[in-house]
C-alpha cells in the first residue's frame, strides 16, 4: 500500500512545482499531473486485477515498481511541465497502479470473517506514507534539493516493494486464462450502482490533499504549518481507514462508509468559512479521518458484491477503470474554477471545495441507492 500513498502526498509535490519549480503554470495544470497519476494508479488496478486472476503476483510486483523506478528517476531530471507529467504522472501512475490493488485482494483470499479489518490494517501503509513522505519530502527539498529527494525516494520504494516481492504470495495459484474481462457485470444492479458511487467518491474525495496546502498559504500561514496540515489530514486519514473497518465487519461496509461521506461532504461545504490555522487544523483532522474510510471500504464492499470469487479480481478491476475517470477529471475540474486570486483565498478557493462537495454529495445518494438495491431498504435495517 506504500504505492497508494503517492498521491495521498501530491499536495507536497504540487505546492513545492507552484512556488518554485514551474512558478509560471497555473493551479490546475499542475493539478493534472496528481490527477493523471491519481488516474493511473486506479485505472492500473484493472490490469492488476487480471494479472492477479491469472496468478502473476511477482511479476507484476517487478513490472510495478521499475515503471515507478523509471517514473520517479525521470522526474528528478524534470524541469518543465510536461517533463513532470509524463515522468510523475503517466510513469509514476501506472506503475502504482499495478501495485495498488495487490494488498487489497490478496488480503480479501485470506480472510472472510474479519475481511474489512484486515484490509483496513493492511491500508494503513498508504496513509503512512501520506504522513512520511510530506515531512521527508519537505526537509530534503531544503537540504539536498528537488532532484535527490525524489531520489531518495525512489531508492525507499525500491526498498519496501523488494520486501513485498519476497513474502507476498496467492492464497491458490489461479487459472492462466483467469477470468474473462466483460462489462456483463454491470448488469448486476446494486454492484453497477456501486461502481457509479466509488466513481464519484474518487473524483471529490483527494481534493483538499492536493489543495489544502496551497490554500494554507494563501491565507498567510507558514510554509511549514501549511505542509503540517497536509501531515495531519494523512494521520487522521490513517485511523479513517482502520477504525471504521472495525465498525463494517459487524455492521457491513455500506454501513459504514454512509455516514462517513455524509461528513466528508458536509466538511467541504463549510470549508470556506474556515481560514484560521487552529480551525484548519481541525477540518484536516475530521476531514482526514472521514475520508479514510471513501478510500480503503470500496474494494472488500466489491467483494462482498460479488458472488463469485472467481470473478473478483475482473469485478475490482472493472470497478477501478471507471473510477479512474472519476479521479482523472475531478482535480483539474475543481482547480479549474478556483478564482484568479484578486479576490483573496477564501474567495479564490470557495468554488474548489463547493464543486467537490458537489460531486461528494452526488456519490452519497448514489451510495444509498446501492444500499437500497442491496438490503431492499434505504435506511432501514440490514447488513449492507
Amino acid at each position: 500500500m506504500i504505492s497508494r500513498g503517492l498521491p495521498n502526498s501530491f499536495g507536497a509535490f504540487q505546492t513545492f512545482y507552484i512556488k518554485d519549480l514551474i512558478p509560471e503554470q497555473t493551479t490546475s495544470s499542475v493539478a493534472w499531473i496528481g490527477s493523471i497519476q491519481l488516474f493511473l494508479t486506479t485505472l492500473g488496478c484493472l490490469f492488476g486485477g487480471i494479472f492477479i486472476d491469472r496468478g502473476y503476483l511477482h511479476g507484476l510486483i517487478a513490472v510495478g515498481t521499475s515503471l515507478e523506478l523509471v517514473g520517479l528517476l525521470a522526474t528528478s531530471f524534470s524541469t518543465e511541465h510536461w517533463q513532470l507529467l509524463l515522468a510523475q504522472g503517466f510513469c509514476v501512475g501506472l506503475g502504482s497502479g499495478l501495485l495498488g490493488l495487490l494488498p487489497v485482494a490478496v488480503i480479501s483470499m485470506y480472510f472472510e470473517k474479519k475481511r474489512m479489518l484486515a484490509v483496513g490494517i493492511a491500508s494503513t501503509g498508504a496513509s503512512f506514507t501520506g504522513i512520511f513522505y510530506p515531512i521527508v519530502l519537505r526537509y530534503l527539498f531544503s537540504k539536498i534539493g528537488f532532484p535527490w529527494a525524489v531520489r531518495s525516494l525512489a531508492v525507499f520504494i525500491l526498498a519496501t516493494n523488494t520486501i513485498s516481492m519476497i513474502f507476498m504470495c496467492l492464497q491458490s495459484e489461479g487459472s492462466p486464462e483467469g477470468s474473462r474481462f466483460t462489462v456483463s457485470h454491470l448488469k448486476d444492479p446494486a454492484y453497477s450502482a456501486f461502481v457509479g458511487t466509488f466513481t464519484l467518491l474518487m473524483a471529490s474525495v483527494v481534493v483538499p490533499f492536493f489543495f489544502i496546502p496551497e490554500y494554507a498559504l494563501q491565507l498567510g500561514i507558514s510554509e511549514a504549518m501549511a505542509f503540517n496540515l497536509l501531515v495531519a489530514m494523512n494521520a487522521a486519514n490513517l485511523l479513517g481507514r482502520f477504525i471504521p473497518n472495525i465498525l463494517a465487519d459487524r455492521y457491513g461496509g455500506i454501513n459504514a462508509l454512509l455516514p462517513l461521506t455524509v461528513v466528508s461532504t458536509i466538511m467541504l461545504i463549510i470549508l470556506p468559512w474556515i481560514h484560521a490555522l487552529p480551525t484548519l487544523l481541525v477540518f484536516s483532522l475530521i476531514y482526514g479521518f472521514s475520508s479514510g474510510s471513501v478510500m480503503v471500504l470500496p474494494a472488500p464492499i466489491i467483494v462482498n458484491l460479488s458472488p463469485n470469487s472467481a470473478e473478483l479480481g475482473v469485478r475490482m478491476g472493472l470497478a477501478y477503470i471507471c473510477a479512474a475517470f472519476g479521479s482523472l477529471l475531478g482535480n483539474p475540474i475543481s482547480g479549474a474554477v478556483k478564482h484568479d486570486g484578486s479576490e483573496g483565498a477564501v474567495n479564490e478557493f470557495k468554488k474548489v471545495w463547493w464543486t467537490a462537495a458537489l460531486i461528494m454529495g452526488a456519490g452519497v445518494l448514489a451510495l444509498c441507492s446501492t444500499r437500497r438495491l442491496r438490503v431492499g431498504s434505504w435506511f432501514g435495517k440490514g447488513c449492507a
